[in-house]
């Protein structure tokens, strides 16, 4: 049946797309989802994927089993949003730490900014908090803080992550404008 599909598809038949898309798309969407947790992200991967199907359909061998296919496209691609999201939380968690480290410098012009600094990671749950801090104050290794803690160094960097996801959403960016050199800064 897949041989038909692709010979279909290689001719640029809407209506074996069409029947492709019917027959694959939710349990793409799932699978995506699976990954990426993100019900726009699962969407848009999968139509890329599809997209790439439609674009590609005449270089596919015609043995190639389109479930496999479509599959292992949106494992792929999930796999490098992951990577991408890696990447640039690695940046944000240096802005991030730019700004802590901006609320022990003394300028008077930036009381406001440290202020509102100081009021978020206050808001934040007490494990957070107190992980962030032996992060961020006492320059404490995950290890460390897991040793220190008596949990596992998995659960330092979920709570540390977490913990810069809040602050991230609830600094406003006029904030993130200012740490811009810090950042630029601390990357090299």
């Amino acid at each position: 049946m897949d041989e038909d599909v692709i010979k279909a598809l290689k001719n640029h038949s809407h209506k074996a797309f069409e029947k492709v898309y019917g027959e694959y798309g939710p349990g793409l969407y799932r699978f995506a989802l699976g990954y990426v947790m993100n019900g726009e992200v699962a969407e848009d991967i999968v139509q890329d994927v599809f997209l790439r199907l439609w674009e590609m359909a005449s270089t596919l061998p015609e043995d190639t089993r389109l479930g496999n296919y479509l599959y292992s496209s949106v494992k792929n691609l999930c796999l490098n949003h992951l990577k991408h999201l890696q990447v640039e939380d690695s940046h944000k968690s240096k802005l991030t730490e730019a700004l802590v480290f901006m609320g022990s410098l003394e300028y008077e012009d930036d009381t406001e900014v440290i202020d509102k600094l100081r009021a978020c990671i206050g808001r934040l749950p007490e494990q957070q908090r107190k992980i962030l801090e032996m992060r961020m104050f006492q320059d404490m290794s995950y290890k460390e803080i897991a040793e220190r803690l008596k949990i596992s160094e998995g659960s330092v960097h979920t709570h540390v992550k977490r913990a810069y996801n809040f602050i991230r959403v609830a600094l406003p960016p006029e904030l993130l404008k200012i740490v811009l050199p810090f950042v630029a800064f601390s990357c090299f």
